[in-house]
Order: C-alpha cells, then structure tokens, then sequence
C-alpha cells in the first residue's frame, strides 16, 4: 500500500493552510486557502506584512466581504524567515456571539428603560434589578449589591403557596404564569405586583423576572369599591342626619384622617351636620378643621381646593338643586396624601350627597304636602259642616214654630246666612280647582279700581262693623287705565279685606289705599291685626299653608283666599306681596296691577 501524500491530504482539509517565505512569497497553499487569499483585501495582506516584520506567531480575525465569511487566522514563524498561515472559518460562531450581544444588549436596554420592573433572581436571592423596581419596593442600589433583598423575607406569609406554585412550574417547564402577589417595602408597607418569570440558567437556578406595580390599578379598585358603599350609605335613608355621620365616619376608615360635612339649612345658616376624626392621631399631627371663612369661600365660588402641604386636605362644594348646599372637608396628616383621581373620587361624592339632600328635600316637602292635605280636608269637612248646623237648627225651629212669624223670619235668616257662607266656601274651592286646571276664564276690560274698591269695603263692613274695626280710605288719581275683570278683581280686594278682618282684634283699623307708582297702580291693605311670623311669610300666598293652626282655626276659613288672591293678581299680570314687622304688628299687603295709558285702553 502506497504511502500516504502529507501534501495531498492538507490539500482537502476544511480549514486554510498557507506557507509564506520570507518575501511573503507562497510555497504552499490547499484549495481553501488559496479562495480565501484569492479575495482578500488590502487590509488582509497588510496585516500579512506586518506579520512578516515582527516574526512572532498572532491570532486575529477578519471578515472578508468577498466571501462574506469570517475567519480566525493564527500565523506561526518559519525557521526559514517565512510563516505558515492556519485559517479557521468562524462565521457561525460570530454570529452567535453578535446574537449573545444583540440579547445581552436589548436585555441591558430593557434594564435601564425603567418601564417595567426587571429583576433576576438566584437562589431566593436578587442579584440584579432596575431601577424602577427597586423604587417599587423602596430599596436602594446598595442594599441590592449587598444581596440584602432576598425573596423569601419581602414575600408575605400568605403569598407561600402562590410562590411554591411559581417554582414548581418553572422547575417543570422553566417559566411561571404570571401572578399578583405582594412584597414588604423597606419601610414595612406593602406593594401589590404582578409578576411573572423565565428560568435563564439552572444550577445554580437562576430566574429572570419582569413586575408590574399594582398600585394604582388597586387604588382604582378601591376609589370605586369606597364610591359604592359610599352611595350605598347615602342611599340607605332619606334622612341626612343619619346618613351624613355615617358618611363622615367610612372615608375616615378608608381615605382619610378627618372628614366635615358642612350644610346650609333651612334659614341658610352654615352647620356642621357630620364629623368624624381617625384615632388615635396625635396632636401635632392632627389635621385641623378649615376656617370657616375658607369655608365660606367655597360656598360663594362653588370651586373646590385642594392643599397638599404640610398637611393635606380638599374641599369640595355639595351642589343641590344647582346651588351650593354645602362642603365636604375631608383632610390628611400627610402631606401630598391627594392627587387628581382622588380629588375626582371626592367630587362624585359630594355630587351623590346634593343628590341625597335633594331627594331629603323633596321627601320632607312631600311628607309636608301630606301632612297639608290631610288638615287641608280636615277644614274643608269642618268648615262645610259647620254652616249645616245652624241650617239644621233653623230648619227645626220652623218646624217647632210653624205659626210664629217672629220665629219664621229669624229662622229664614239663619239658613240663608249659613247657606250663603257654605256656597262661599264651595266657590273658592272651585276658583282654586280652576286656578290649578288653567280653566279660570276673565273678562277683561277697562274698570275703575276705585269703584271696585269701594263695592269691596261695602261688602265686608257689617263684618267689619260688628268688631267695631275701623276701615279707611285713601283712594287717588290714576294717570291711566287698568284693563281687568271687575268682578274678579273685587273678588281679591274682598278676600285681602276680610283677611284683616278676620285677624284683627276688635277695635282695631284697616287702611285701604290706590296710588300710582311709576307705571303700575298699586292697591294697599294695611291691618293692625295679629300680624304674620317672619317664618311664615314667604308661603303665605301658598294653597295648603296656614299659619300657626291654633291661632288660626279660632277664625275659620279654609285659608285658600290669599292663594286665590295671587292667582287672580297674577292672571291680570300683577304681583302681590305681603309685609309684617311679626306677632301682633299688623300686617301690609301691596296688590301691583299694570296701567295703561288711555289712548291705548280706547284702541282695546
């Protein structure tokens, strides 16, 4: 068998093999070599000179674009002053270390983008995290280098299981779901994270991580949860004297320190309907109640204010009914314990606690109407019965007496007496009935306010007279006409005269008075009688409203005359209004009625 050929079998090899002398001369070449020498370039056979020069054996590698392949090349020196060249085909192990370094480079840039948490893990120990989450769990790059934060005693009892889950799956696939969870953060609070991770080596285990900060999709969480029973608290009754309290105390238990709910009532006088304080505060800490001058500055502008340091605080207006009701003051010992979500969070409520006041407003005028309408038809069955009485009693003595003319006449002007006084009663419930249907018609035409006047006091003086009241007159000069109806008209200077009648003592005066006043004639009724309460006044003109019943009802009447009064008033396009000084000073009613000039009353 023929010996093998040592230049024949270097010839085949995979790598290039090249012998140069000492001109850099070739003696020997195999057939990879001699493609690679082929397309090299000028920066190649550079380094072959230089090489050469300093006759010591270099490793370097070189990416030739003819080929687009890169090699290793390892030169050895000659004893002949040449040197052999050993080329090594390296493209695929470049390319695996670009790709290590393409990796460990989106992985540093993933590191340093602080836009998720990123921490690796080996044996419960982190070894490496970014800065957003060592801001998340309150740690410092030192206490990272020091291996201080370990797994295991930033993990909460109750969280052991979800993390033995964690490692059973990355030991049985190398990567774990990801799952919420909570660490302890350096100062003992608590962060909730959603975590998951890969298995990036294995012995010793090794666990790259990537956590979201949970925080803020719990506070949400919570502003809604507390935004529920909020409206759960307010919706509970219709009474805020209950639910306010009850309010105060839950977003003191839940949100803040202190919390005051401020309320306008009935007389428009500022109380403090609720309050409530977290205990135990201590007393430099305690966060103190807003002046009420800042207070009032809230009520009168209906914008709310938010303070943030030294310590925290909102204020936010309570709308009902489109006006500020009130203002809900809740306050922090913290500073900066507020931002924009909870000062929207606080705005919704104090929109459900106007709503809640509204809905307490409209039920407690809704029990008063009740309460109104049930004395309303008490009087009206009282006053329609009370004329019958005496109606009976007449009927009976004309049947006793049947004979006696005396007896006859007085009986026949007892029932036409009481007979009249029941249809005047059933006339102003009807005039009322038509005033709330729009059916009451007028006949509208010039008339002579004087006149009318007059008929009126002519009317109610025998009443009048058997109280010894004394009614005056100051009619004057009009500078135009009053377009109305006269018998309407009549009707409510009769009703504002046997009001005062009614409610003025015996002995007692009445003044009638007509003016002119710029455009309009103004009729006046001025009493000494008992006078109206300031509480009273503003629903005075009011059907189903009276005054204090017991003084009241010793006078009679179903008290719709002034609600009629103001309806007719009004119908003619007037205005009337009432006016007293209180108890026992008598009382001015003014009835406004539009003048016309006379040209324009002949054209009508």
């Amino acid at each position: 068998m023929p010996a093998p050929n040592l230049a024949e079998i270097l010839s085949k090899i995979s790598d290039g093999l090249s012998v140069f002398d000492k001109d850099l001369g070739l003696t020997f070449v195999n057939e990879k070599a001699a493609s690679i020498l082929e397309g090299a370039d000028e920066a190649f056979h550079n380094r072959l000179a230089q090489t050469l020069k300093d006759h010591a054996p270099i490793r370097f590698d070189h990416f030739h674009a003819s080929m687009s392949r890169w090699f290793e090349h390892q030169t050895y020196p000659n004893p002949d002053g040449g040197f052999t060249l050993f080329s090594r085909d390296i493209t695929s192990r470049r390319r695996l270390e670009d790709a290590l370094r393409a990796s460990e480079e989106r992985f540093r840039r993933l590191m340093e983008s602080n836009i998720i948490g990123v921490l690796v893990v080996q044996s419960g120990i982190i070894t490496e995290a970014n800065d957003v989450f060592l801001k998340m769990i309150g740690s410092t790059r030192d206490d990272l280098v020091s291996k201080q934060l370990r797994w295991r005693e930033m993990t909460p009892q109750e969280y052991d299981q979800l993390d033995a889950n964690a490692r059973h799956e990355i030991n049985a696939d190398g990567v774990f779901a990801p799952y919420e969870k909570e660490f302890v953060r350096k100062d003992g609070s608590r962060v909730p994270v959603l975590i998951g991770g890969v298995a990036t080596q294995n012995d010793p285990v090794e666990t790259l991580c990537l956590a979201v900060d949970l925080s803020e999709r719990r506070r949400a969480e919570d502003r809604m949860r507390n935004l529920v029973e909020c409206g759960k608290i307010l919706a509970s009754s219709l009474e805020c004297e209950k639910t306010f309290p009850e309010l105060a105390e839950y977003l003191v238990s839940k949100v803040a320190d202190s919390c005051v709910i401020f309320i306008k009532d009935e007389e428009d006088t500022l109380v403090r309907m609720a309050a409530a304080e977290r205990a135990p505060i201590s007393p430099a800490s305690r966060p103190g109640e807003p002046e009420m001058e800042t207070i009032g500055r809230i009520m009168s502008t209906a914008k709310p204010e938010i303070v943030l340091s030294p310590t925290s605080y909102v204020l936010m207006p309570i709308m009902a009914r489109n006006h500020v009701a009130g203002v809900l003051a809740v306050a922090s010992s913290k500073p900066i314990a507020f931002d924009s979500d909870d000062l929207h969070f606080f705005s919704v409520i104090g929109r459900r606690a106007g709503l809640a006041l509204d809905n307490a407003h409209l039920y407690r005028e809704a029990q008063r109407a009740n309460r109104l309408k049930d004395e309303f038809v008490a009087i009206v069955s009282h006053e329609l019965r009370t004329p019958l009485t005496p109606i009976l009693g007449g009927v009976y003595m004309l049947r006793s007496e049947p004979e006696d003319p005396k007896v006859f006449v007085r009986a026949l002007e007892l029932i036409e007496r009481n007979a009249k006084t029941q249809v005047k009663i059933v006339d102003d419930l009807l005039d009322i009935s038509r005033a709330l249907s729009g059916k009451l018609r007028l006949n509208m035409e010039p008339v002579d306010l004087a006149t009318i006047i007059q008929a009126a006091v002519e009317t109610v003086r025998p009443a009048s007279e058997a109280k010894s009241i004394q009614i005056d007159l100051q009619l004057g000069t009009l500078e135009g006409i009053v377009s109305g109806d006269a018998d309407r008209l009549q009707q409510v200077v009769w009703n504002l005269l046997a009001n005062s009648v009614k409610f003025t003592p015996n002995g007692g005066r009445i003044l009638v008075k007509l003016y002119q006043v710029q455009s309009h004639a103004e009729i006046g009724v001025v009493d000494t009688g008992i006078g109206i309460e300031a509480a009273f006044l503003p629903y005075v003109f009011e059907r189903f409203r009276q005054a204090d019943a017991s003084r009241t009802r010793l006078h009679g009447g179903l008290g719709l005359g002034l609600a009629i009064v103001r309806h007719l008033v009004e119908s003619h396009g007037g205005t009337v209004h009432a006016h007293s000084s209180g108890g026992e000073q008598g009382s001015t009613f003014i009835v406004k009625l539009p003048l016309r000039a006379a040209a324009h009353a002949a054209k009508l």
